[in-house]
């Protein structure tokens, strides 16, 4: 009796989700591209560490699971990528990680990924819980030389 009680006990003492903790962290977006930027809407940002995972690489590194939720408000697809990163108190730049993204025309996509962090890292960003999207997009070629052609017949005829 005694064995079926010590396993279970250290069968919800070991798992992953009893003692992770879902954080929600606050965000900005940035782009070159003031167009496209104007169609994504970031839903929220979430992630949950174990501390069990912690613990059992001896504190050195971990790997923290992020879900990120894109909304495209826009009637075509967008295609590109970001850079997501984490800010501490004063606003700087403490890890940076990058995604791919695909986003259907009036459509939402979530985003999973693992970042690796070691402590120090985590426990400076988890109290700030800050983030900086900067949205980089693949363009059709067509979009972007018909923008450089309307550009240099400006150029060349004028204003009209």
């Amino acid at each position: 009796m005694k064995i079926i009680i010590y396993s279970l006990f250290l069968s919800i003492l070991f798992t992953n989700f009893s003692f992770a903790k879902t954080l929600k962290w606050n965000f900005e977006k940035s782009s070159q591209e003031n167009e496209l930027i104007n169609c994504i809407k970031i839903i929220d940002i979430k992630s949950k560490r174990s501390i069990f995972d912690s613990v059992s690489t001896m504190g050195l590194l971990n790997e923290t699971p992020f879900v990120v939720r894109l909304q495209n408000n826009c009637s075509e697809q967008i295609i590109g990528s970001y850079d997501i990163k984490f800010l501490d108190r004063e606003g700087f730049e403490v890890d940076k990680w990058f995604s791919d993204f695909k986003l259907p025309r009036k459509g939402i996509q979530k985003q999973t990924f693992k970042v690796l962090l070691g402590p120090i890292k985590w426990s400076k960003i988890k109290k700030n819980r800050e983030t900086l999207l900067e949205f980089n997009f693949d363009i059709p070629l067509d979009k972007e030389l018909s923008k450089e052609i309307e550009a240099l017949k400006k150029v060349i005829y004028g204003n009209n």
